[in-house]
């Protein structure tokens, strides 16, 4: 049975210790700041284990399940107290900067980093919304460089399926945080700027499916998400400059009364989510951005 860490139990870690118990083919070990949290996992008999944050850890994979400051403050510490040979990898939303740092440190300790990130959450966070499904029919995105060890990948790619991921997607880092920008980011910008409206404080009566699809992930981690942001800013901007041309296209076509542009403009949009939903699917329920 294979022995895996998960570092912090916030609604994601706690997420995939939970699964990884319900799988039954691991050994869980656990580490949160908060040690009632860890302590909690333990008595629910999500854990096996509760690491003390100080001595080594005999773990055959360990996963970072925290934000993406508190991973770089690990990176600094944490490979040391690893088992030579064994596996790292994070969970952080942008893979870039994480991936050049990880590699790093693990070279130095002896250790195999891969880059991950689970394509799932909820608006909430802690613990306590944890739950053992929520990786259920999700992706599972892992990042492959000239450095990366395919053994590790395949490890990983296989504990992902064992939380209930239905696939594995891998990528070089900068092609998920391009990818990313568009896909997660973008989304939780537009939701936030359109909750900035004045009318946002009236629509009591007046909003159904649409004002809660559009404004579901404003309900976010601001200061995670700043992290997010800024950490991939070249990307983002980019995303947010194309955004800001298709909006002010909508304004003028409505500003000049232009029924045949506006038509055109609306059209695009429908045949491009139509053609999304044939090439990718649309079949799988979203949580999260």
């Amino acid at each position: 049975m294979q022995k895996i860490a998960v570092i912090g139990l916030g609604i994601m870690g706690g997420s995939i210790a939970k699964a990884l118990k319900k799988s039954g083919k691991y050994y869980v070990i656990v580490y949160n700041r908060t040690k009632e949290v860890a302590q909690k996992a333990l008595a629910e008999s999500v854990a096996d284990e509760i690491w003390d944050g100080v001595s080594p850890i005999d773990s055959d994979i360990t996963v970072l399940a925290v934000n993406l400051n508190v991973t770089f403050k690990l990176f600094e510490t944490l490979p040391q107290l690893l088992k030579k040979g064994s596996i790292l990898t994070d969970i952080c939303g942008i893979k870039e900067a994480v991936v050049k740092k990880g590699e790093e440190v693990g070279e130095k300790a002896e250790i195999r980093f891969v880059g991950g990130h689970p394509m799932a959450g909820r608006e909430r966070s802690g613990y306590e919304f944890s739950t053992e499904d929520l990786f259920f029919n999700r992706s599972y995105i892992f990042t492959k460089t000239a450095n990366t060890d395919i053994k590790a990948l395949e490890t990983l790619s296989q504990m992902a399926l064992d939380i209930g991921c239905l696939d594995v997607t891998v990528t070089s880092p900068s092609h998920h945080d391009k990818m990313i920008a568009y896909t997660s980011q973008i989304p939780h910008i537009l939701a936030g700027a359109y909750m900035n409206s004045p009318t946002s404080a009236t629509h009591k009566g007046y909003s159904a499916g649409s004002y809660h699809d559009v404004s579901r992930v404003a309900s976010v981690d601001e200061n995670l998400w700043t992290e997010l942001f800024l950490a991939n800013r070249e990307n983002l901007l980019y995303e947010i400059d194309i955004l800001i041309r298709n909006l002010e296209s909508y304004k003028d076509a409505v500003l000049s009364e232009d029924e045949t542009r506006l038509s055109d403009i609306i059209k695009t949009g429908r045949i491009l989510k139509e053609r999304d939903i044939i090439v990718n699917g649309d079949e799988k329920p979203h949580k999260f951005g």
